[in-house]
């Protein structure tokens, strides 16, 4: 291809006729060749299927099977060849003067388009010249004098205006150029088109259902994900931490059964493995049994709340304190372990907890509410001393939102209590057992990017 101008004034700021006809007609050499593939291919197949010597049952059967495909095959012929027609395999060369290419019946795209850069090529380099002359004209006039002659005056006048319709010509030359591009671009346009749309490769309803799925399994993907992390985000908030992460949580999960319901419809159309249908199961189980370790440690937080309670009231006597002493480190040395239905309960939950009403109800009760937003903030600055960012430091936690608030309180009271033996070990097994629960949660939510899913 010649190199293009760049610089279009005075009739344009950039290339009005861009593209490469060079480019474009290797293209259509190469779909002809293609169509002219398809071609050969089928005259092999229809010689097969009037072959009458292989008569027998797997003759008929893979006469049969070659039918189906010699239909299939035409139609990619149609519309290679369309394609081809379309936008040209040969440039028509017109030579670079006006009236040639201006007056030349319409071709293929290619052809039209290079007519179209040779009339807009002529239209520029006319509207340059006279630029530059009506430039001079206006220039002489600006340096007359009073003494000069009128006639002087009425000529430069005139040499100024005709330049200026000489401009105003190339810009109509230029117009014509884009008329004949735009209209060749849209008759290749239709012809591709209605090739497309009416032929027996054009997508059917279950392409357009499975395009639609997989959107929907993308979209319901992302929510899960994200709406899962922010439920644990927001579960250290105190007051309206735990309505929150309740609704987040139920929206990540409401959304994740809708997207493995897609990965179901998926495999049963052949567009997933059922590797993904397994992926999605293991991220099931994960959330459940992230669950179940928050149950364990949930209990195991009451427990140690109860226990540091007592030890509290016990410190004024001796006997009672040395009493204490022993059950912390009793409750210290106790694995806290899973009871019999811990597990399938769990799981279970993960199935039913986002169409209980309560998650809804609580979740957008405590969004709806001012007094909820006021409190948090006041607890936060309550924690930090006055100051809520560092209230806010001293709040955040990843664990679950069921025990986050009181495993501060675990904090808060052992400071208070470290004389007691056990004490800093009994916080550490419950912020461990959180957050190992919330950590296979988000393991569960990430499943899918662990498996590759998303490559």
């Amino acid at each position: 291809m010649g190199v293009r101008p760049r610089d279009w004034y005075p009739l344009a700021d950039s290339d009005p006729i861009p593209g490469d006809p060079e480019r474009l007609e290797q293209l259509g050499k190469k779909l002809r060749k293609t169509a002219e593939e398809l071609d050969k291919q089928l005259g092999h197949i229809k010689a097969v299927v009037e072959v009458e010597s292989w008569d027998s049952d797997a003759g008929k059967e893979f006469r049969e099977k070659v039918k189906e495909s010699r239909g299939k095959l035409e139609a990619a012929l149609k519309r290679y060849e369309t394609t081809a027609d379309a936008i040209g395999d040969s440039i028509v060369d017109y030579g670079v003067g006006y009236e040639a290419n201006a007056a030349a019946a319409p071709q293929d795209y290619v052809t039209d388009l290079n007519r179209a850069q040779k009339i807009a090529d002529v239209a520029l380099r006319e509207a340059r010249s006279a630029q530059e002359r009506k430039s001079n004209a206006e220039k002489s006039l600006n340096q007359l004098t009073a003494r000069d002659e009128k006639k002087d005056k009425e000529d430069l006048e005139g040499r100024r205006d005709a330049a200026g319709d000489d401009v105003a010509a190339a810009k109509r030359k230029l117009a014509e150029a884009q008329r004949i591009r735009d209209q060749a671009a849209k008759v290749a346009r239709d012809a591709i088109d209605d090739v497309i749309s009416n032929d027996s490769l054009k997508d059917g309803f279950w392409d357009d259902f499975g395009d639609a799925v997989s959107f929907v399994a993308d979209v319901t993907e992302g929510i899960a994900k994200w709406a899962g992390i922010a439920s644990l985000l927001v579960g250290w908030i105190p007051v309206i931490g735990q309505a929150l992460a309740g609704l987040l949580g139920a929206i990540s999960m409401v959304a994740t059964l809708i997207n493995v319901l897609c990965t179901v419809i998926q495999v049963a159309m052949g567009d997933a493995a059922w590797t993904d249908l397994a992926w999605a199961a293991v991220g099931f189980l994960a959330m459940g049994v992230g669950k179940a370790f928050s149950k364990v440690a949930g209990r195991f937080v009451s427990t140690t709340i109860k226990r540091m309670d007592l030890a509290g009231k016990a410190a004024r006597s001796s006997k009672a304190a040395r009493r204490q002493g022993k059950q912390f480190n009793k409750l210290a040395g106790k694995k806290a372990s899973f009871e019999k239905d811990d597990m399938l309960k769990s799981i279970q939950e993960v199935f039913t907890e986002p169409f209980t009403k309560a998650v809804w109800k609580d979740g957008w009760k405590a969004l709806r509410g001012r007094s909820g937003y006021r409190d948090a903030k006041n607890a936060v600055i309550i924690r930090g001393e006055g100051s809520f960012p560092l209230g806010s430091a001293r709040s955040f936690s990843l664990a679950d939102a069921g025990v986050a608030s009181q495993l501060k309180e675990i904090k808060g009271m052992s400071g208070a209590l470290s004389h007691f033996p056990g004490v800093n070990k009994l916080a550490t097994t419950a912020t461990v057992m959180s957050g190992v629960g919330s950590a296979i949660t988000v393991g569960g939510l990430f499943i899918d990017e662990v498996s590759g899913g998303d490559d």
